[in-house]
């Protein structure tokens, strides 16, 4: 009989959960380092729980990233994933999943996640499979403010860009006539009044078309404390009729009310 001490049983880890998701497109020898980091940080927020959730292995045959996720955070992960499938996201994991999708098309695949247990498909990117929705371009008086950066042509438009936003617009034009009038404005903030067309994308972001310069007015550059400083020196006076319509603004048509806010 041996006298020697027991080991105490070190505890049993837990084995988790895997979770697969394969481009079909790639293999781990193909797909560019830098690009299946954009996948894996993707793939980690449509998961969520990142603390939990580890890169464990890239498997052959078309790229398939293997992720495991820790036995505690399995229930809340599973909930994330079955809101991703009613289309009933997290803003973030919504994020997410319309990102990966962009890059799919990118690359001109199409992307699969599964649950490993289960082996079945439970999210599906479509990727290249998916047709952008049309947008109608819309047409509309407006206004245009930035610095005037370029005017020239040789026809009877004349093309301007404006700096605006930290960036260019360049389907501004005008007449040779407002022009003339326009060049002595250069690297000056303008506002540009006409008619312009500006067309949606399927992510919601809005583009300048084009934009018919029919009017301008010079702006001043000044800065935002001396445009306050000009505010507050405009004389205003307030008569009852004014103070009225205030309290109408704030508590609404019916009785007077007796002080308070």
């Amino acid at each position: 009989m041996s006298n020697r001490p027991t080991q105490p049983k070190r505890p049993r880890r837990s084995a988790g959960e895997e979770y697969r998701f394969k481009i079909d497109v790639y293999t781990p020898d193909t797909i560019p380092q830098i690009r299946l980091a954009d996948y894996m940080r993707e793939l980690s927020q449509i998961l969520g729980e990142t603390a939990a959730v580890h890169f464990r292995r890239l498997e052959a045959g078309s790229l398939v990233l293997v992720s495991k996720i820790e036995h505690e955070a399995i229930p809340k992960v599973r909930e994330r994933i079955a809101r991703v499938r009613r289309n009933e996201p997290p803003p973030d994991a919504l994020r997410a999943y319309n990102q990966m999708n962009k890059l799919l098309r990118e690359d001109n695949a199409v992307g699969f996640l599964q649950d490993d247990t289960a082996k079945t498909v439970i999210i599906r990117f479509p990727g290249r499979e998916q047709v952008d929705e049309k947008f109608p371009s819309v047409r509309e008086h407006g206004s245009i403010d930035g610095i005037l950066v370029r005017i020239g042509g040789t026809d009877e438009s004349v093309h301007v860009t404006l700096q605006s936003e930290n960036q260019q617009l360049t389907g501004c034009w005008t007449t040779r006539t407002i022009a003339k009038e326009l060049v002595h404005r250069l690297y000056e903030p303008v506002r540009l009044f006409g008619r312009g067309r500006w067309s949606r994308d399927s992510e919601g972001v809005w583009t300048l078309a084009d934009f018919k310069i029919e009017s301008f007015e010079p702006l001043q550059d000044v800065p935002l404390s001396s445009a306050l400083t000009q505010l507050r020196a405009v004389p205003v006076e307030w008569d009852k009729r004014a103070y009225e319509e205030l309290r109408v603004i704030r508590h609404g048509q019916g009785r007077k009310r007796d002080g308070g806010h």
